[in-house]
């Protein structure tokens, strides 16, 4: 049974952030699924989408899909009317076909900020319109799907995320992904990007456990899932128009019961797109123009430091200030460094006094060096230590440090193809 507190929650967020876009559904069925995907000159793409869609397994509960077309206030009269076709197209030749327990939402706004627009803004009106409809429903618990208009998915899909949230403290998800390698729609160029692309993010993900960064999760706006008084919580998805989704997560993540959803897949696009400055799209469109050597990322060694400070960083609750630059002697020259010049040590002393004890301050310790700063950490050592390794070289140290044989690697792609197994927990991990 929710508590009170979570309907008052749910309560407050939607009356301080009214709906931008009109959203008239009757959404009266506890214990559903609803799924945003935002919609923008996505014509060659939707239908397939909406075509995995259909085809998946009954959950057993009510599922809600949420089409978000919009525009921006600066867009061509041509994108507007081509959005609105595009909108009646789906209402006309969908509406009727969704099975029973299936129920289709189009919300259209095509003058849009300029300053806001994006991806990123759209997910939020289609994420604000479901908790909505969650609060209208008396299901603060309901959860809230994000999925890209470009992304197909397994037929367990909704089943999986039924069966995630089923555990009432999990509180969200980030679902389990695979870009194709291989296939007609694509140059051998763009799949051999995406290839690169995708072992880099399996092998940044596996590098910052292995460091034994807390908060590792891959931050992917086609694959997340949580609660609709979680969304309520962390304030909502933000507007920003690049990394929205990764800002989200960073607020999403330490609310605890957060974790790999494993079960079942999306299947994101590897198309080029120059929407927005990073992410797939802009990597893999770096990658044909020759832009970027997307084959490259982190060094090893950047992580390897940084996990000897993270051994070790209950160390410094014991420590008197007069000791902690002779302290900071112990660690590498990089990581010396980037907390020196970043003020990490000082910014640990402030959170210090207000723990009681060690394992207070151990918890606590990753609000200080958290998603962000480790961001900043790789970025600094890099342009001050480091260069960049390629991610075969990189993935196989990985491998090696964690007590894989890796002797049998000799391409990307069947070295991504372990990684997508340790990812899945398919027996095979350190």
């Amino acid at each position: 049974m929710p508590k009170k507190t979570d309907f008052t929650i749910l309560e407050k967020y939607i009356r301080k952030h009214p709906m931008l876009c009109d959203f008239h559904s009757e959404w009266k069925k506890k214990g559903g699924l609803m799924v945003v995907i935002p919609v923008y000159r996505e014509q060659d793409w939707i239908n397939e989408s909406l075509e995995s869609i259909m085809k998946c397994d009954n959950p057993e509960c009510e599922v809600g899909v949420v089409l978000v077309f919009n525009a921006s206030e600066y867009d061509s009269p041509e994108v507007v009317r081509d959005q609105k076709t595009s909108a009646e197209f789906i209402r006309a030749n969908y509406q009727n076909r969704f099975p029973s327990w299936m129920h289709l939402f189009i919300m259209e706004e095509y003058a849009l900020p300029k300053k806001h627009f994006g991806a990123g803004f759209a997910r939020k009106i289609g994420m604000d319109a479901a908790a909505y409809c969650f609060l209208n429903a008396e299901d603060p618990h309901g959860v809230i799907v994000t999925l890209d208009a470009d992304t197909t998915v397994s037929p367990n899909y909704f089943v999986a995320i039924r069966d995630w949230f089923t555990e009432p403290s999990n509180t969200g998800a980030s679902i389990y992904f695979e870009h194709p390698l291989s296939g007609h729609d694509f140059s051998d160029e763009v799949y051999e990007g995406i290839t690169l692309y995708e072992l880099h993010l399996r092998y940044y993900l596996q590098a910052h456990r292995y460091a034994g960064f807390p908060y590792s999760f891959h931050t992917m706006g086609s694959a997340m899932a949580l609660r609709a008084v979680a969304y309520a919580k962390i304030g909502g998805m933000p507007k920003k128009q690049a990394g929205e989704d990764f800002y989200f997560l960073q607020k999403l993540i330490p609310l605890g019961g957060f974790g790999d959803l494993n079960t079942t897949a999306v299947y994101p696009s590897p198309r080029p797109s120059d929407r927005v400055i990073f992410g797939t799209g802009a990597a893999i469109t770096s990658h044909v123009d020759g832009s970027v050597n997307i084959g490259k990322t982190y060094h090893i060694q950047a992580f390897e430091d940084i996990k000897l400070f993270f051994e070790r960083k209950n160390e410094y609750y014991n420590l008197s200030p007069n000791k902690l630059e002779e302290w900071s002697y112990e660690f590498s020259g990089p990581v010396r460094s980037f907390l020196l010049n970043y003020s990490v040590l000082s910014d640990l002393q402030v959170i210090k006094k207000d723990c009681s004890s060690v394992d207070v301050f151990s918890k606590r310790f990753f609000e200080v060096f958290n998603a962000f700063k480790m961001v900043k950490y790789l970025n600094y050592t890099h342009e001050h230590f480091f260069e960049k390794m390629p991610v075969f070289n990189a993935s196989l140290a990985l491998l090696e440090k964690q007590g894989h044989s890796v002797d049998e690697f000799m391409f990307e792609k069947e070295l991504l193809e372990y990684f997508r197994k340790l990812e899945k927990g398919m027996g095979i991990g350190s």
